[in-house]
């Protein structure tokens, strides 16, 4: 059973609350009729709730009814009143109706159908507006919380609401904003635009979208995305818009940035000397740059759409596709392929191909930077033969240097010829003393049927005085100008191709090389520069063989004079020597001593002559090496000087020498006694250097030798610090054999800083070092302990 319809009635007769009660209970539902006589008792009933309809007696002698209506309506919103007038008071009603009863009855022309009729329809119509202001209000806060701005215009171009969201866009709160033209605020306008030209005051009944700039209240510009739609009445005239505005200012910075970032990024790859292609998934091209297209001989018009595949040759086209299946698989590579240009020539490029995928992660085609390497392939294919060049050409050079013999020079070079550069045939000729047959001398690949008739050539007939008397290379080349006469040379070495070049000796052709090829039609440039080098250094080995045959003579010629000279000299000295020692025991006073002055020219002519033979034994000579007894040496260069005061403690090591360690020591002895005179005294000391080696100092008290001749005095041809003296060969000599014996010569103070005490001359000579082997031998040479 439903709940009984609650009745509030507000008036002073307690008829009408009876003849109410009596018409509601007409209505065909319960009702439960509530009386209260005055006003308050009935705002507190109602505020307690339960209250379904209000009847509210307008004649009330407290008066106030349209007051109290709003109160009413403040206390139960959802509360519907209906008002209660007496005959003849419209206005009443009327304003009963304004300040929002659902309806009016007028009393003593009220039935018990209309009573009922009246509450049921107030109840609807509440029920109507509560869940109609509800649905204003949830849209008011959705209107309200949009991140959206809206507005809405007049058909005059003024605004009339406007949401939080309007406010921020514009800089203005709502309340300033309505009322204020919409002009004002779009950017240009100048604030005023004719209704025509106004976007928000267009008379259409579409839904429009546009982009527009706005200025806020500060001057600051914003871009926003309108969408307006049309308000009309409900005679379907133009009332003006409401429109939604999105502030896209963030979003046109990032696009006008993006357009930038895009327009300065395809400058640059439009700009880049390197090929930039871009494939789709299909192997079709969807971009290529300028420089790619150009590479290609193309438009980028021309490229884009065409499969990749219908720029290479054959050849390559099975490789790219398992190129564009790694790309499939994420891989990224680089390698060199070759591409077929619009003219048919082909170029070669280094292509650094990378996979591009969507934000699914699904392939979508690949982009390669792409490089001409054309001229670079062909440089280093240059740089390739140029090196191969120059490595036979370094076999020949090493070849004609190591070469002991002419035969062995014409023989290796020929052969490294022919098995670096691939030739088949080779053959070289030499001519005879009367430069009028060229004579074989060694061949490699001939065929033996053409070996008679070849081993011999009469160099005046031609072609072969072109080469042998005009010095010219000559190649013979299947051609179809090719004489009858080259054709058969050609025919009889089985060549297809044969190079003769001339072989020059101080610019007069001695011989010549020939080398052939069964499978070269023709010699290119750079064979033919590396063949005329390479006769050019035959050539110059042969010279360099007869220089040194020349050399050899002349050399054999000089020594022969040599000695010749020297043992005549030397008998000559013999017998003046005897003579002079004669002259001394005869003379007295002052010719003995010019006698003696005889003597000692002589001894110094026969020094020079021991110099000279020393010297060319040094440079003769191969150094034999090996051990010698470094104290018997200087015992016995001491004893051969009696007269000088020699102080020598002894040497108990041997040292790496030859037999022409005596001179060394002979050379400075004589050298101290030359400047320091039969006064002088020399200290002669063995000490260990570095265990490897021992040095040996030669000192002597005579005048010394100044600083600035210290470097110079081992110079050939120094003469000693005393005017006059000496050949300039002695400590020449004894700085070569040191160095022979791999050891160093220095000269010093013998008292540091006093040149005026003496000189010492200390060199290093290499131990000859004692080892277990050595001691199951027998003992080091000499049978003295090593030094130190």
């Amino acid at each position: 059973m439903s709940e009984p319809l609650r009745v509030l009635l507000i008036g002073e007769s307690p008829g009408d609350a009876r003849n109410i009660r009596e018409m509601l209970g007409a209505c065909g539902r319960e009702v439960e009729l509530m009386h209260r006589e005055r006003p308050g008792d009935g705002l507190a009933l109602v505020s307690e709730g339960g209250v379904e309809v209000v009847l509210l007696d307008l004649d009330h002698p407290d008066g106030g009814g349209t007051a109290l209506i709003d109160r009413l309506r403040r206390t139960a919103p959802d509360v519907p009143v209906i008002a209660l007038t007496a005959v003849g008071n419209d206005r009443a009603a009327l304003r009963a109706m304004q300040h929002g009863a659902q309806d009016y009855l007028v009393k003593g022309k009220t039935g018990a159908d209309l009573l009922c009729r009246a509450v049921r329809y107030a109840q609807e119509r509440m029920r109507a507006e509560v869940l109609l202001r509800h649905s204003e209000e949830t849209y008011r806060r959705l209107v309200e919380n949009l991140n959206e701005g809206v507005i809405a215009v007049d058909e005059t171009g003024f605004i009339t609401f406007a949401n939080p969201r309007m406010e921020e866009i514009l800089g203005l709160p709502a309340e300033r904003l309505v009322g204020l033209p919409i002009a004002g605020f779009i950017a240009g306008a100048g604030g005023t635009v004719p209704a025509a030209q106004n976007p928000f005051c267009r008379r259409t009944d579409q839904r429009q979208e546009f982009e527009l700039d706005f200025l806020r209240d500060d001057g600051s510009p914003v871009h926003a995305l309108v969408v307006t739609s049309p308000i009309v009445d409900a005679a379907g005239a133009f009332g003006g818009c409401l429109a939604g505005v999105l502030d896209i200012t963030g979003r046109k910075q990032a696009e006008e940035a993006l357009r930038q970032n895009e327009q300065k990024y395809r400058l640059v790859v439009e700009s880049l000397s390197e090929g930039i292609w871009v494939i789709d998934q299909n192997a079709c091209t969807s971009f290529v740059n300028p420089r790619m297209a150009e590479m290609l001989g193309y438009s980028p018009e021309e490229m884009t759409g065409r499969s990749i595949h219908s720029f290479l040759p054959a050849s390559h086209r099975a490789a790219m596709r398992d190129r564009l299946e790694r790309r499939r698989d994420g891989v990224r590579e680089q390698y060199e392929c070759e591409f077929t240009r619009k003219g048919g020539d082909t170029i070669t490029a280094l292509v650094i191909a990378s996979p591009f995928v969507d934000d699914a992660g699904e392939f979508q085609g690949s982009i390669a930077g792409v490089m001409d390497i054309t001229e670079r392939k062909r440089v280093e294919e240059e740089i390739r033969i140029r090196n191969e060049q120059l490595m036979v050409l370094n076999q020949v050079i090493s070849v004609s240097a190591a070469s002991l013999s002419l035969a062995e020079l014409l023989e290796e070079s020929l052969e490294k010829t022919l098995n670096l550069m691939g030739f088949h045939v080779g053959i070289v000729y030499m001519l005879d003393a009367e430069r009028k047959r060229a004579l074989l001398q060694h061949q490699r690949g001939m065929p033996p049927s053409c070996m008679p008739k070849n081993r011999v050539i009469k160099v005046h007939h031609w072609p072969f005085n072109f080469i042998f008397i005009a010095g010219q290379p000559r190649y013979i080349e299947r051609q179809a100008d090719l004489s009858s006469i080259e054709a058969t040379i050609l025919e009889e070495f089985d060549v297809s191709a044969l190079a003769c070049i001339p072989l020059v000796a101080e610019s007069v052709v001695v011989g010549a090389v020939y080398a052939g090829s069964r499978e070269k039609g023709s010699f290119s440039r750079e064979e033919r520069a590396l063949l005329e080098s390479i006769g050019k250094e035959i050539g110059s080995g042969i010279l360099k063989g007869m220089l040194h045959k020349k050399l050899e003579a002349a050399n054999r010629e000089a020594n022969l004079y040599l000695d010749i000279m020297t043992h005549d000299i030397k008998n000559a000295e013999n017998v003046s020597s005897l003579y002079a020692d004669l002259l001394i025991e005869m003379l007295e006073g002052e010719a003995a001593r010019y006698a003696k002055k005889i003597q000692s020219s002589i001894r110094k002519s026969a020094e020079i002559i021991g110099n000279v033979t020393t010297i060319r034994r040094i440079h003769h000579d191969a150094p034999d090496v090996g051990p010698v007894d470094l104290d018997a040496v200087i015992r016995e260069e001491v004893d051969a000087f009696p007269d000088v005061a020699i102080e020598f403690l002894g040497a108990r090591c041997p040292v790496w020498a030859d037999d022409l360690l005596c001179e060394v020591f002979s050379n400075l002895i004589r050298n101290a006694v030359r400047f320091g005179g039969q006064d002088v005294r020399i200290a002669i000391r063995v000490e260990d250097y570095d265990g490897e080696s021992v040095i040996v100092s030669v000192e002597d008290t005579g005048p010394g030798i100044p600083d600035p001749m210290k470097e110079s005095i081992f110079h050939r041809f120094e003469r000693g610090w005393a005017e006059g003296c000496g050949d300039g060969l002695g400590l020449f000599i004894v700085r070569t054999l040191i160095e022979r014996y791999g050891g160093t010569i220095r000269v010093e103070d013998r008292v540091e800083g006093r040149p005026d005490l003496g000189a010492a001359f200390r060199f290093t000579l290499r131990e000859v070092l004692h080892t277990a082997d050595d001691d199951d031998d027998g003992e080091c040479p000499g049978g003295e302990e090593e030094c130190g």
